[in-house]
């Protein structure tokens, strides 16, 4: 399939083209060869439950010796519409197959249709060809309106190939490789694309990637013809990781995150629940280890998280006290026996224990940056 749809003015019927050949070949540049031929078939759909009232369709193709020109002789054309009650006609000057039912027509979600130009006699230069599909419509007791919707179509050189374009394994582990394979012919530019990565690979039909951690779609881009226009096909190749790296933008969970998570910052509006940070991660580094029960005082050197345990037992029934904040403004925790909390400090905090009772505990500083208190 060769399409490039670019809608102009909201047509009320959709269009999808395939041709045969897929791709569709120029003929050969000698004029002592024969033509190639083509075939362009336009499906036709309405995809709203509304009908559309339709005109007249029609689809203009380039024709003569240039790139941009699809066929040398518009007259050697066989048309058709799959529709009942519909006239066809060519308008050589306007270089346009006109479609006309004999009253205007509805046309509603269950009756798509085909449009079919055979024997097109295709021309000599690679290129790119426009194909402007244009309904006359509307819907109720709306103006009719013309609507146009243009498709791009490519015509190769005669011998050119690009198939078989494989991914092996197609499944792989987090981290794995793959072996990218295909076949092409050698009068074309061959580019591979995947991610950011942007590969010239004319020379060549294979292609190892290593280390894949997300599922991945390369595709193969092959390029012919003349600068100014040119013709371009590009096919695609996928892989599936399992347990992938994931890149997104937002994301809301509604229930669990299940086993470990490692992150490399966090912003959060609130936490609820116990913070418990890695020791060894590379968001925290464990600091320092405070087991006074006396009047203890510092000022944290850096962002971090204090994560208070009030060990009890033996005995030791007293409350911890944790005060953090600014001179002006301190937030107070108070931990009884058997009792944990986890506590963020900013960089320049004051943190402040004192005790009520007896108390054993183990309070350790896990600094984001700095040292120890």
């Amino acid at each position: 399939m060769e399409t490039t749809a670019a809608a102009v003015d909201d047509p009320l019927l959709s269009y999808s083209i395939t041709t045969t050949p897929s791709p569709l070949k120029a003929s050969p540049e000698n004029e002592d060869y024969p033509e190639e031929t083509g075939e362009v078939i336009i499906a036709v759909a309405r995809q709203s439950g509304t009908p559309a009232n339709v005109e007249w369709i029609k689809v203009k193709v380039p024709a003569g010796d240039r790139a941009p020109d699809l066929a040398t002789d518009l007259n050697k054309i066989t048309y058709r519409i799959s529709l009942d009650g519909w006239t066809s006609r060519l308008d050589a000057a306007a270089k346009e197959f006109v479609f006309t039912p004999r009253s205007t027509a509805p046309i509603g979600p269950d009756d798509g249709f085909t449009i079919q130009l055979s024997g097109i006699p295709m021309n000599r230069t690679v290129g790119t060809a426009p194909i402007t599909i244009t309904e006359r419509s509307h819907t109720g007791n709306a103006a009719p309106q013309n609507r146009p919707t243009v498709f791009n179509l490519g015509k190769f050189p005669a011998d050119f190939y690009l198939r078989n374009f494989l991914c092996e394994p197609s499944v792989i582990q987090n981290g794995g490789d793959v072996r990218l394979t295909w076949e092409r012919s050698a009068n074309a530019t061959y580019e591979l694309l995947y991610g950011d990565v942007n590969i010239c690979v004319t020379d060549r039909s294979t292609h190892n990637v290593e280390g894949i951690k997300s599922d991945t779609t390369f595709y193969l881009r092959a390029t012919a013809g003349d600068a100014t226009n040119p013709v371009v096909r590009i096919v695609s190749a996928q892989v599936t990781v399992n347990k992938p790296d994931l890149e997104i933008g937002n994301l809301t969970v509604h229930g669990e995150v299940l086993g470990p998570l490692r992150v490399g910052s966090v912003y959060a509006k609130s936490v609820s629940g116990s913070l418990r940070p890695d020791a060894d991660s590379s968001l925290f580094s464990r600091a320092s280890v405070i087991t006074t029960n006396v009047p203890y005082e510092r000022v944290a050197p850096s962002a971090g998280l204090l994560v208070g345990h009030n060990i009890g037992g033996d005995g030791s029934d007293g409350m911890l006290n944790i005060e953090v904040g600014k001179s002006d403004k301190m937030r107070r925790t108070e931990l009884g026996p058997d009792q944990s909390a986890t506590i963020y400090v900013s960089s320049g905090d004051t943190i402040k224990f004192t005790f009520t009772g007896r108390v054993t505990h183990e309070t350790i500083w896990y600094a984001a940056g700095g040292g120890g208190l």
